[in-house]
């Protein structure tokens, strides 16, 4: 069988080293304009056999001259050569890439009519047709390293002409790896369209006939292996196994070798057929040795293996893409299999059974080049349906060893049977006494599988009405991503409206603030007049960016380019972020190779990309981190102007994982979606710089690492200016928040206004709300959820006001862990946030919320809000107060009514206890002193000392108004040690004194 592979490779490299012609020689230079020009009849483009394209009339070129494939482009100049040559043997001057140009008129029966091209290479190609793109095979580049070399093997170019001519074909051909020999050039050929997609389809289906062989020899390794494993001492199941899975491996690669196209992947394809030839046949003679019963001298078997590899050797030497083999070689196969049929001849000499159906399989496999080499004569007569009935005599002649080889065990296993019930007969006359237990296990045995048949059954409806459940949900959510993806269209056109509807009242708000805030003199309305400009330049800036994207995707963007100088005008860009590198205290440099780069280029769309990539950069970059720029022209071989810019920038900032990293250039996307993310951000400035780099037929790639920081490139196409000139002047950067100037103090508030807690990540926010609560409040701050939740632990303020999204910690999630602890479950909380939504309301009320405004808010309904739940907080703490000295409310208590029950039965134990101090009832509840004072006296207004006060005299009055007590026990027992100073206490809280308590009892039950 693989000499069959041997032969019928043979015959598809006859075959191509017939398409690929001889070898011709560049022509002089001919002066005429029609000497080259070829004429396509119809006779000919129709004939059988296909007819081959221009021979030595093409015109050639090295290198890839600019306007090669134009038809105005003089050629007359250009050599006259033939596209079809040996590697290393190419017109003068090839170096690995040159231009054919072919100039043809057409015969006006084939006006009109469906034509199709046919070109064999081993390269990479790009063809055009009257200066239009007719197709590309492969990747064309200026080395072997960018060059991908493919063999269109089942491809063809159509075309249909309406004019007779004369029309131009021009094709531009790469080739620089000797793989495979020897052919370097390429051919052409023209017939009909209709007959070339057929003959490419019988082309197919003539190569997917090893598949025969492939799956029949799988199979047979896949069964012996299992007759191996189940019957071990068989050693020749095994060996025949590996023989199979062998073979299988060869001709796999035979069938993939004549369906990939790239060359690559053909070498290694070669080189595994190579392999796995050699290790068949050798595994074959050891199966055949094996199966004979006759031992193999392992001088024979080593001479193989030897032969082998230096088959190979030579192989990797000559690379070629046939099966050439030295002669030495291919002798020593032949004896191989000579000694096959010897071993085989010696076993049916001593009357082996069976022996002869495996002679009769080998000589059908050695019939298998006889059958090959009858189809040189038409191997290539691809429109002929000998080819299949061929081809397919080729794959059943290559299966009659593995059939004669399954007949072969067939009547092995037969005898085996047949002996085996002989002896079973045996067995079961010295068991019939076992044999009544036997049948009844049978029957249980039957019975169980019934239940487990019933039982399986049932279980395989269930799961087919699963299965229908799952495909109608599948269809579903189909049907949903359909209506999602049209909700996004129309998502993207409401912002492109809106975004142009923002710009009217952002330039009314822009006016005004810079009116207003170079012409006030009072610092406090100057600081809020440029934060609303700053603000608005900043919601600006969004603006701009979300046109750009819709302008993008309308297609409405065009490049603007101008000569100027792209170092300085870089430069000058990066230039504007140092002061806010040294107000980070982020490192910062800038490197530019050459010094001075004249192009023409786009300064509006280049200072976009080159702003957005900073901006990200020292958005992530924590202080102490680093920021590098780096920009470098490309020169492309044979220039010297600099063809492309190389754009750089890194930092060591926080970086991006490796799942989220395909994501960034998509709209809108957040590598940290939640609300608690630490860097504010939309999602839509990568988003533009792709596709401004794409508009520049450019393309950018970030590199990342988490903790590492992040490396963007972006490479530019540049146009060549004819004259240096200056570069345009770059405009101003992003806007950068500046730290907000200190303004004139508003008064102090005065010492018993209350405690607020203001949570607010933004540096500007929290200025405005500073100047609206600082002269009505007392103010702590803090930028994170955490830290405001720390400080409200330990201060225990009066009311919070927070944000909802913030970095480490949200609002909900502050607002959630204040109520749910019992030192801060009393304190309002404010939700101060730009989620106007009602689910966002309701999530924010379910948190535990007292109040929830949006932004943008009233500056008089956020100081209402407040004042009313001061309000309602002092009415609270009456209520409390109060409730102190009356028995608790039917129903569940809230969190303030369980902390005062919970201190008045603390009270309540150590009553007696003239010691018992705020100090001694703090550790009972597991609070600081200070914490207890804040949480009480926000609940009642009242000290610890005075709550102590009030639960003896209160114990005290009711044993005084039941009479169980006389005033001097009644004092003992609630903790006082002095009687007189109980009465004076006493007296002072009810009005009267202890001793006239049981008739003020009576008056007020009888009242």
């Amino acid at each position: 069988m693989t000499i069959r592979c041997f032969a019928a490779l043979g015959c598809l490299l006859s075959g191509l080293a017939a398409l690929a012609g001889p070898t011709p020689r560049a022509a002089v230079v001919s002066a005429s304009p029609d000497s080259a020009l070829v004429h396509l009849q119809a006779a000919q483009v129709q004939a059988e056999a296909m007819q081959p394209l221009g021979g030595v009339r093409w015109r050639y070129r090295p290198g890839a001259p600019r306007g090669w494939a134009s038809p105005a482009t003089p050629d007359l100049t250009w050599l006259l050569a033939s596209p079809g040559f040996l590697f290393g043997a190419g017109p003068p001057g090839w170096r690995g890439t040159g231009c054919f140009r072919l100039r043809f008129t057409l015969d006006s029966a084939l006006l009109g009519t469906p034509l199709g091209l046919f070109i064999a290479q081993d390269g990479a190609s790009e063809v055009y047709l009257d200066g239009h793109l007719l197709g590309r095979y492969g990747q064309l580049g200026a080395s072997a390293a960018t060059t991908k070399a493919v063999r269109p093997r089942y491809c063809l170019l159509p075309f249909m002409l309406a004019q007779p001519g004369p029309h131009l074909l021009a094709v531009r051909y790469a080739k620089f790896s000797a793989w495979p020999l020897p052919y370097g050039g390429l051919g052409l050929w023209v017939a009909p369209a209709e007959r070339l997609v057929a003959e490419r389809v019988r082309q197919a289906r003539s190569d997917t006939l090893s598949l025969i062989t492939i799956t029949s020899a799988l199979v047979l390794a896949v069964l012996h292996l299992c007759l191996f494993l189940y019957y071990r001492s068989q050693r020749a199941n095994l060996y025949f196994s590996l023989s199979m899975a062998a073979a299988a491996g060869t001709f796999l690669m035979v069938f993939l070798r004549a369906t990939f196209s790239a060359e690559s992947a053909r070498w290694w394809m070669q080189l595994g057929f190579q392999v796995g030839a050699s290790v068949s046949i050798g595994l074959l003679l050891v199966f055949f040795y094996a199966i004979s019963r006759t031992r193999l001298p392992r001088a024979w078997l080593g001479l193989l293996a030897l032969t082998s590899v230096g088959q190979l050797a030579w192989w990797l030497a000559h690379p070629t893409d046939g099966n050439q083999v030295p002669p030495v070689v291919l002798g020593v196969f032949i004896l191989a299999w000579l000694d096959m049929l010897r071993v085989l001849g010696l076993a049916l000499w001593r009357h082996q059974p069976g022996v002869g159906l495996l002679i009769v399989g080998t000589l059908g496999a050695m019939l298998v080049p006889f059958t090959a080499s009858s189809a040189f004569h038409f191997i290539h007569r691809l429109d002929s349906a000998e080819f299949l009935a061929a081809q397919l005599t080729i794959q059943l002649c290559g299966l009659m060893l593995p059939i004669c080889m399954s007949v072969y065990l067939a009547r092995e296993f037969a005898a085996t049977r047949r002996s085996l019930e002989v002896q079973l007969q045996h067995v079961e006359q010295l068991s019939a006494r076992n044999l009544a237990q036997e049948t009844e296990r049978r029957q249980l045995i039957s019975a169980q599988n019934e239940r487990l048949e019933a039982t399986v059954h049932a279980r395989t409806v269930e799961i087919s009405r699963q299965n229908h459940t799952l495909a109608a949900q599948r269809d579903e959510i189909l049907a949903q991503a359909d209506r999602l993806r049209a909700l996004d269209r129309e998502k993207t056109r409401f912002f492109t409206n809106i975004t142009h509807e923002f710009r009217t009242p952002l330039t009314l708000m822009l006016g005004p603030a810079a009116h207003i805030a170079s012409s006030t003199r009072e610092p406090a309305t100057r600081q809020q007049a440029k934060l609303v400009q700053r603000n608005a330049q900043r919601l600006l800036h969004l603006i701009n960016q979300l046109l750009d994207l819709s302008r993008l995707e309308a297609g409405q963007q065009v490049l603007h380019p101008a000569p100027g100088d792209v170092t300085s005008f870089v430069r000058g860009l990066a230039g504007s972020f140092e002061s806010l590198a040294q107000q980070r205290g982020v490192g910062y440099t800038f490197e530019a190779d050459p010094p001075a780069l004249h192009a023409e280029f786009d300064a509006d769309k280049l200072e976009k990309v080159v702003v957005n990539l900073l901006a990200n950069a020292f958005k992530f970059t924590p202080p102490a981190g680093t920021v590098a720029v780096q920009l470098r022209g490309q020169t492309p071989l044979g220039s010297t102007r600099p063809g492309w810019v190389e754009l750089t920038v890194r930092d060591t900032g926080s970086g991006i994982a490796p799942e989220q990293l395909p994501h960034v250039f998509n709209r809108f996307y957040q590598t940290d979606g939640s609300s608690t993310r630490e860097q504010e951000g939309t999602g839509i400035g990568l988003a533009l710089t792709k596709e401004l780099v794409e508009l520049h037929d450019g393309t950018i790639a970030l590199a990342s690492e988490v903790g590492q920081g992040t490396t963007a490139v972006v490479w530019l196409p540049l146009a060549a200016s004819n004259a240096p000139a200056p570069a345009p002047a770059a405009g101003p950067a992003v806007p950068v928040a500046a730290p907000l100037v200190e303004a004139k103090r508003p008064p102090a508030p005065p010492s018993e206004a209350p405690l607020l807690l203001l949570l607010e990540d933004n540096a500007d926010m929290r200025a405005y709300l500073r100047t609206i609560l600082a002269t009505d409040y007392q103010l702590l701050e803090a930028e994170n959820g955490a830290l405001g939740v720390a400080l409200a632990v330990e201060q225990l303020p009066d009311l919070v006001l927070t944000d909802a999204m913030m970095p480490r910690l949200d609002g909900y999630g502050v607002c959630r862990t204040l109520k749910q602890d019992e030192r801060t479950s009393h304190i309002p909380v404010v939700l101060l946030t730009a989620k106007a939504d009602l689910p966002s309301k309701l999530q924010g009320l379910d948190t535990g919320a007292d109040a929830y405004l949006t932004k943008p808010f009233q500056r008089a309904e956020l100081l209402a809000q407040l004042r009313n739940l001061v309000h309602g907080r002092q009415q609270l703490q009456d209520a409390y107060r109060r409730g102190v000295a009356s028995p608790p409310l039917p129903g569940p208590p809230s969190p303030e009514q369980a902390f005062l029950a919970k201190l008045r039965q603390a009270v309540e134990r150590f009553l007696a206890d003239e010691t018992l101090n705020v100090e001694i009832l703090a550790r009972e509840l597991g609070l600081s002193r200070t914490q207890l004072h804040r949480k009480l006296k926000a609940l009642t207004d009242q000290a610890p000392g005075d709550f102590i006060r009030l639960i003896r005299l209160q114990r005290a009055h009711e044993l005084l108004t039941s009479g169980t007590a006389t005033v001097a026990e009644a004092a003992y027992q609630v903790g006082y040690s002095n009687p007189a100073n109980f009465s004076t206490s006493f007296s002072r809280h009810f009005g009267y004194a202890p001793s006239s308590t049981p008739r003020h009892g009576r008056a007020t039950k009888s009242v």
